[in-house]
């Protein structure tokens, strides 16, 4: 297991306030999902359990290092969101009765909360009593995925460090090396997946990847027949949320086109297609599809029991008469 390229420096950042022992006991991560926020804190945490540091590294031979590998050290303690995906004041008392033992090996215990949005009021109040007055060589890792402060007072009780996505050039770098695709598949990936290079890696090596190549292709050839129901039975497998999205984006990228901002595409394997659209169909009803797709997925979502057969095939006839298709008339 290595660290990604993109995390090295804040590890070296934190370890080093542990050396130099101005580290704070409880430690916030901000983070966007999908660049390893919970990787970094399990290397922080195998260097604060190791018994022969070399340095920043941990040694990764002393039983520490081994209990560390196999996921079985007694003091290392990942709290993972249970019943209705919360965590309640119950794995509060949990983390209290550990905390207040001692440590099985005779150093650190750690605690590693990984989504603080799934606390409960009730378990932040309950926590912050527990971070007050924490027992020596005690250390709190907790990563917030929201962009807001959504807790006040539990960020007040913590030293809250950023993690950023790293920059395309970085990531674009790393997918290379992590995969055999092509820099424009890549980039394409990296883009639809908001920045994140380890979901885009994840993307790429899925079904998802070539159902949304084929998705596109059946699309295109809908278009030169003016006949939009061929994607109906596509729109009502599995994943008919994530191909509105596609459609949007390809249709973003359209009006990108006609803009001449090529450059900020998202779809870039797709570039005869998007021409096609940007060539036949002007913005303002590129833009009233968009809409119309956004307001179909809305209702998707939200519309307990909906027909979701009867709903799409609806949405596809109005998208026939928004676009002018002969066959609507």
């Amino acid at each position: 297991m290595k660290l990604y390229p993109w995390l090295i420096k804040p590890y070296n950042s934190i370890i080093r306030q542990h050396q130099t022992k101005k580290a704070h006991h409880a430690i916030l991560i901000n983070s966007p999902r999908g660049i390893g926020a919970s990787l970094l804190v399990w290397f922080i945490s195998k260097w604060l359990l190791c018994l022969k540091p070399v340095g920043i590294n941990f040694c990764n031979k002393c039983h520490g290092c081994k209990l560390m590998s196999s996921n079985n050290h007694p003091d290392w303690h990942n709290f993972i969101a249970e019943k209705n995906n919360i965590f309640s004041v119950e794995n509060i008392r949990k983390i209290n009765k550990k905390i207040f033992k001692c440590a099985q090996q005779g150093g650190s215990k750690i605690i590693f909360l990984s989504d603080t949005e799934k606390l409960t009021e009730s378990a932040i109040n309950a926590f912050l009593k527990t971070l007050e007055e924490p027992p020596k060589n005690t250390w709190f890792f907790l990563v917030n995925y929201k962009k807001l402060a959504l807790h006040s007072t539990l960020n007040s009780r913590c030293l809250i460090y950023k993690l950023f996505t790293p920059t395309e050039k970085s990531s674009l770098k790393w997918l290379e090396i992590e995969n055999i695709k092509k820099t424009r598949s890549n980039l394409t990936a990296l883009r639809i997946n908001q920045g994140s290079p380890l979901f885009a890696k994840k993307f790429l090596n899925s079904n998802l990847w070539m159902d949304r190549i084929n998705f596109y292709k059946c699309l295109c050839d809908a278009f030169k027949n003016k006949d939009l129901l061929k994607i109906l039975p596509l729109l009502q497998e599995k994943n008919n949320i994530i191909k509105i999205d596609w459609i949007c984006f390809i249709f973003l990228d359209s009006i990108k086109f006609n803009f001449n901002e090529k450059n900020y595409f998202t779809n870039f394997d797709q570039i005869e297609l998007i021409k096609f659209i940007a060539c036949n169909y002007t913005n303002i009803i590129l833009d009233v599809s968009i809409r119309t797709w956004i307001h179909c997925k809305h209702r998707l979502l939200n519309i307990p029991g909906i027909n979701h057969e009867l709903l799409l095939l609806e949405q596809l006839l109005r998208w026939e008469k928004i676009l002018n298709f002969t066959s609507a008339t």
